[in-house]
């Protein structure tokens, strides 16, 4: 029986696939101040450490002058177009129930909360998640393991024995080992583990359930 007692999720590049909109939003802000867009996979490259390093990676070291006047542009596209095109990967819907029914869910991500709670209200999973932390929640965003340490707490739960995080990025790999937690890295989404070595890997949300069994 599986002593695990919380499971807490990445959000961008685990659970939902934002690429497109995030895309269309960066370039719609580059345009707007004048600057060529980027290709999709350029700004899939630039994703999974918040809006600031997105945009300051979109704009690149020769246009960080105009960081406020885009950062303001995106933020206020995005907000009217963050459910566009977005949705889940596959087995999320499926499997985010049962988990719900055995574990306490939470989510941990460097999105905002507006766009966080948007986003997971839209695709109909938002009440799976017991607690959601966008990257606004907490003074310190992933990978300071503060967003681990503030749901250990919360839950009364030790995060070495009793937690996991779950992720498709370098940060996530990193928060959980801060925090003292094992990781699981879904292959396939957004990130990379820029050499970082996760307790376990796994290909789709669907294998979710029977690792958490054996662990």
């Amino acid at each position: 029986m599986s002593q695990i007692k919380a499971i807490i999720f990445d959000l961008d590049g685990t659970l939902i696939d934002s690429v497109t909109d995030l895309a269309n939003s960066v370039n719609h802000t580059l345009t707007a101040i004048g600057l060529e867009p980027h290709t999709r996979e350029e700004v899939k490259s630039f994703v999974g450490d918040g809006v600031s390093k997105l945009i300051r990676r979109s704009l690149g070291q020769t246009h960080l002058d105009k960081f406020d006047e885009a950062f303001g542009i995106f933020m206020a596209h995005y907000g009217e177009h963050c459910t566009d095109n977005t949705d889940l990967y596959p087995g999320v819907a499926k499997v985010l129930p049962e988990l719900a029914a055995n574990y306490s869910l939470a989510v941990l991500t460097n999105k905002s909360m507006t766009f966080s709670q948007k986003i997971l209200a839209s695709l109909g999973i938002d009440s799976n998640f017991k607690k959601v932390l966008g990257g606004d929640s907490l003074p310190t965003k992933k990978p300071d393991p503060a967003g681990i340490y503030y749901l250990a707490e919360k839950w009364s739960l030790d995060p070495a024995g009793e937690m996991v995080m779950v992720g498709d990025h370098a940060t996530d790999i990193e928060v959980g080992r801060r925090a003292g937690c094992r990781t699981i890295f879904i292959t396939g989404g957004i990130g990379v583990t820029r050499d970082l070595a996760p307790d376990f890997v796994i290909e789709s949300m669907l294998e979710l359930p029977d690792l958490l069994d054996r662990l």
